[in-house]
C-alpha cells in the first residue's frame, strides 16, 4: 500500500466552519468532544484523510440530526459544498465559465487541484467525449461513494443538465469516476 493519504487543514476547517455557521459553537464543541479533538487545524498543515472523513461524517450527522441513509454519498456532496466556500475552492471554480465547456476544462485540470489539496493521493482525468469525463483517484481513503457524491454535487453546482456519476473500484484504494451530462451547445 502507499503512504498515508493527507489533506490540508483548510479543507478540514471548512467542515467545522459550516457546522459553526449553521448550528453554533455548541455544535462545534460537541463535534470536538465526540472525536476527541483538542485544537483546531492549521490551514497549510497536512492531516490524515481518515480524520477528515470522521469529521465530515460527524458534521453531517450534527447538521441533519441523524446519519442520512447514504452517509458516504451525502458526505461527499457536503464536502464539495464546503470546498467551494474555501479560498482555494473559490479561486478554482472561478477560472472557467459555468458551461459544459468550462466544466470539461476544470475537470481536465483536476490533477493540479488534487496535488494542492492532497498529499500521497494521485488524481488524474481524461476527456471521453464532449459530455463525459473520467477521473481516477489512487491511494484514496475515502469510500467509493464519497467522491461519487462530491463529483455529483460539483456537476449540480456547475448547472449541468442531467448529471450522472458512476464509480468503479479498479483496485484497492483506486477508484474511477465517470461523470456524464447532457451537453448544451
Amino acid at each position: 500500500m502507499g503512504k498515508t493519504p493527507l489533506i490540508k487543514g483548510m479543507f478540514i476547517s471548512s467542515h467545522i466552519d459550516k457546522l459553526r455557521r449553521e448550528k453554533g459553537d455548541a455544535a462545534v464543541a460537541e463535534l470536538y468532544k465526540r472525536l476527541g479533538i483538542e485544537k483546531g487545524f492549521n490551514n497549510f498543515e497536512d492531516y490524515p484523510v481518515r480524520q477528515e472523513i470522521e469529521i465530515i461524517e460527524t458534521v453531517l450527522e450534527l447538521l441533519d440530526g441523524a446519519a442520512p441513509e447514504n452517509k458516504e454519498f451525502e458526505a461527499g456532496r457536503l464536502h464539495f459544498k464546503n470546498f467551494s466556500e474555501t479560498f482555494f475552492g473559490k479561486m478554482t471554480i472561478s477560472i472557467a465559465p459555468r458551461t459544459s465547456e468550462g466544466f470539461k476544462t476544470i475537470m481536465q485540470g483536476v490533477s493540479l487541484i488534487g496535488r494542492y489539496v492532497f498529499k500521497n493521493t494521485n488524481v488524474s482525468s481524461r476527456l471521453i467525449d464532449e459530455s463525459v469525463v473520467k477521473v481516477i483517484m489512487d491511494n484514496n481513503d475515502y469510500s467509493i461513494e464519497h467522491f461519487r457524491g462530491f463529483f455529483y454535487e460539483w456537476a449540480v453546482f456547475w448547472g449541468l443538465v442531467q448529471p450522472e456519476v458512476t464509480a468503479e473500484e479498479l483496485a484497492e484504494k483506486r477508484y474511477e469516476y465517470t461523470i456524464r451530462w447532457k451537453y448544451e451547445y
